[in-house]
C-alpha cells in the first residue's frame, strides 16, 4: 500500500544480514549506527502517524498540489533531522529495532485503512523541505525517507566492516 510494504520489506532484509556488534557500531563519532539509523525510522513513522491522526481529526481540508518527494532519496541534499526524531540509543539489537518498525508500521496502517484516498488527499501538514504535503503524499514519504536511510545504513555498515 503506497509503496512502504515493499520499501520497508528492503530496510527489514538489509538489517537481518548485519550482526548486532557491527549495528552498534558508528563510523565516525558524529554518525550514526544502523540502530540509531534504524530508530530515527521508528521514530520519525510515530511522528508522521500521529500527524495523520490529528488532521483527520482536528485538521481542515486544504487544496495542496503533490511534490516530488521520491528525490528523498537523494542524499546529496542534507536535511537535519528535527530532536524529537533523533535517536537516543533505545536499540540494542537489530530485533528490538525490527520489534519497533513492526509497531509503527501497525499503527500507520491501522489509521490509513479504510480511508479513500481522497480523503488522505484532502487533509495536509507541513514538511521542512516540501512545504505542505498531503497525507497520502506523508504516507508515501515514509517509504522513501527509509530507502535514503537503507542507502545510509549500506554506507556506514561498509565503512566499519
Amino acid at each position: 500500500m503506497y509503496g512502504i510494504e515493499e520499501k520497508r520489506e528492503e530496510v527489514i532484509t538489509f538489517m537481518k544480514e548485519v550482526p548486532n556488534d557491527h549495528a552498534r557500531q558508528k563510523p565516525a563519532k558524529e554518525s550514526w549506527s544502523i540502530l540509531e539509523i534504524a530508530e530515527h525510522l521508528y521514530l520519525m513513522e510515530q511522528l508522521i502517524s500521529y500527524q495523520i491522526g490529528k488532521q483527520l481529526k482536528e485538521g481542515s481540508t486544504q487544496e495542496t498540489p503533490e511534490k516530488p518527494i521520491h528525490k528523498t532519496t537523494n542524499r546529496d541534499f542534507k536535511v537535519e533531522a528535527p530532536e524529537v526524531v533523533q535517536p537516543k540509543g533505545e536499540f540494542s539489537t537489530i530485533q528490538e529495532a525490527n520489534d519497533a518498525l513492526a509497531k509503527s508500521r501497525e499503527t500507520t496502517l491501522f489509521l490509513i485503512h479504510n480511508k479513500e484516498e481522497e480523503v488522505l488527499e484532502k487533509y495536509a501538514f507541513h514538511h521542512p523541505s516540501f512545504g505542505d504535503m498531503t497525507l497520502k503524499q506523508w504516507v508515501e514519504f515514509i517509504g522513501w525517507h527509509e530507502l535514503r536511510h537503507l542507502d545510509q545504513m549500506k554506507e556506514v555498515y561498509a565503512s566499519i566492516k
